[in-house]
């Protein structure tokens, strides 16, 4: 079912609902009151008429052509007027369409006025004593105007009920249909939008009521769709770039050497040269393993409490051990006052990898391939700074130098794919880390990790 459909048919059921609920409440108070009133007239015709028969001077004849005359609105009147001993001393009729019996006289003598209604008639009974004798008068009488005036206010009410109702709906519909219109607006634009022509962008036209947000929040999220497409381009364009010289090589070197006859030292020159580029593409295909598997699991790879001092240690061991020319410093500035602020909730061999990135490029771009590691812990938060001496990163290279193969312009001489910082940021990101970037004026880059405890 269509929104359209669904809120018309809410917006009928609705005004529907309160139309029902008025309207029962107008009948019903309409007929209480209007019993009440021709109760009334009853009680006082009652009155009325023993008064005039308790008048010595009238009789009963006279009466009797009196009430004949003097209707009032009153249809189909009967009057029953008994004395003490419940003998019928009056009636304004012939035939009695209304029965009463011993009980109700008694009734009435007891509670001195009781009404009650007799098949299509009302009834009230009076007892009235006066100076030459009680009696106990009956009258019923239909109210037949009354009934007329409910059912015509029956009618009236159905009538109305069914016209407002047929509106609503017909309102309902064209009021939701130019509601929804906007909405209807942005979906064709959105579909007419490819990934040919993802800058397209949906126009706002009031930003302060909800389809404007939601026209606001389309547009940040082509924002983003469009920014993953370039990565995607820019990293399978830097991708294949980084493949392709590796593999050139390669071919380059067999072509040569398979043009003649080559000398014994020659071709192990070559298979040397072509193992290095073998164990560049190696490096790469697990820099990039390493790079997917970080975007992938996500938070469910923090499964250990590790302590930061003792990851830094054993990668500093291990990076020293395997390069004999590097110079890795590695201090703790003040001993904190409990282990525990050592401690976060991570995984140790992806953090051993960001710090193997960060050791191993400080000592690679600096000039003495030294590296300086210090480490601050308190009780809210670990920062560590990895700090080099060499040429630096310029302004213009450090908004980019996280990005998938981005090189900087002073590292063409420095062997490298340019995943590792990227690597980096994505380990710290998923540890709910910082990295930032401190020039060390003149010359060297620090780089420092914030983590917070939780």
């Amino acid at each position: 079912m269509q929104i359209r459909t669904r809120l018309t048919i809410q917006f009928g059921l609705l005004v529907s609902g309160i139309l029902v609920v008025s309207f029962l409440a107008i009948f019903y108070f309409t007929y209480l009151n209007t019993v009440e009133d021709f109760y009334d007239r009853l009680r006082s015709k009652a009155v009325s008429s023993a008064e005039l028969l308790n008048q010595p001077q009238i009789d009963p004849q006279l009466l009797k052509v009196f009430d004949r005359s003097n209707r009032n609105l009153i249809y189909n009147e009967s009057i029953l007027i008994f004395d003490e001993r419940n003998r019928l001393i009056y009636t304004n009729t012939d035939s009695l369409s209304i029965h009463v019996s011993n009980y109700w006289l008694n009734e009435i003598r007891r509670s001195a006025q009781i009404r009650y209604k007799d098949g299509e008639y009302y009834v009230v009974g009076i007892y009235n004593k006066y100076a030459f004798g009680n009696t106990v008068v009956v009258l019923g009488a239909q109210d037949l105007y009354g009934q007329a005036n409910l059912d015509n206010l029956r009618t009236m009410l159905a009538v109305i009920f069914l016209s407002v109702t047929a509106i609503v709906a017909f309102a309902g519909l064209v009021f939701s249909q130019r509601a929804l219109l906007p909405i209807s607006r942005v979906m064709n634009e959105v579909e007419g939008i490819l990934p040919q022509n993802l800058s397209t962008r949906l126009d706002v036209p009031n930003q302060q009521d909800e389809i404007g947000r939601l026209t606001t929040t389309f547009n940040k999220l082509l924002d983003r769709i469009e920014y993953a497409f370039r990565i995607q381009k820019t990293f399978i364009a830097n991708v294949s770039h980084e493949l392709k010289n590796p593999l050139t090589k390669i071919s380059s070197q067999l072509e040569v050497s398979l043009l003649k006859e080559r000398s014994k030292e020659e071709y192990q020159s070559t298979i040397s040269s072509v193992l290095e580029d073998i164990q560049e593409l190696s490096q790469l295909s697990n820099s990039l393993m390493e790079l997917a598997q970080v975007s992938e699991n996500q938070r469910e790879m923090l499964t250990d409490r590790v302590r930061l001092d003792e990851i830094l240690w054993d990668t500093r061991t291990n990076l020293s051990q395997a390069n004999k020319s590097y110079k890795i410093l590695y201090s703790i500035e003040e001993l904190p006052e409990d282990d525990a602020w050592l401690e976060i909730i991570g995984n140790a061999t992806l953090l051993r990898t960001a710090f193997i990135n960060l050791m191993e490029n400080a000592c690679k771009f600096s000039d003495d391939h030294s590296v300086l590691v210090q480490l601050v812990a308190t009780e809210k938060s670990i920062r560590i700074d990895f700090s080099d001496s060499g040429k630096g990163i310029v302004a213009e290279d450090q908004s980019l130098i996280f990005q998938p193969f981005y090189r900087g312009m002073n590292t063409a001489n420095v062997k490298g794919s340019g995943i590792g910082l990227s690597l980096v940021e994505r380990i710290i990101k998923l540890h709910n880390g910082t990295i930032t970037i401190h020039p060390n004026l003149p010359t060297g880059t620090r780089f420092v990790l914030d983590f917070i405890h939780f």
